[in-house]
């Protein structure tokens, strides 16, 4: 799956989720997260999303399943900070709207990772048709 849009888009959303995991860390959010689980969840998706990275920069074909596995686990993450923020309104309005905003906007980014992931997983498969099948 040696193919950089996807590799790119996968590191925009290891980068998004790792500024919205840091801002609900911080206080104004209101929650009582400490900076030892944003380190220890940080670290995780760093490692998580590196290990699919790398194995699809090394063009094994299965990394960009796993690659979605690991996105669509952290795309749900980005549901729960939805409803976190409009759960409980221990934060300002303000606060709630930019953070979901953002977490929509990393979501969509995830979206489109996977729109280029299926175009990739689609001209790969036409190609091995056409070589099998000779046309």
């Amino acid at each position: 799956m040696k193919d950089r849009n996807v590799i790119a888009w996968a590191i925009i959303s290891l980068f998004g989720f790792l500024v919205i995991n840091f801002l609900m860390s911080r206080s104004f959010v209101g929650l009582t997260t400490s900076m030892s689980e944003f380190w220890r969840s940080s670290a995780l998706a760093v490692g998580l999303y590196a290990i699919t990275i790398v194995l699809a920069a090394l063009d094994w074909r299965p990394s960009f399943y796993l690659m979605g596995l690991v996105i669509g686990m952290y795309t749900l993450s980005l549901i729960s900070v939805l409803i976190t923020m409009w759960s409980y309104d221990r934060a300002a309005l303000v606060v709630r709207l930019l953070m979901s905003v953002g977490s929509i906007g990393v979501m969509v980014a995830n979206a489109y990772w996977l729109v280029l992931a299926l175009r990739l997983r689609k001209d790969e498969r036409d190609k091995r048709d056409r070589k099998r099948f000779g046309h």
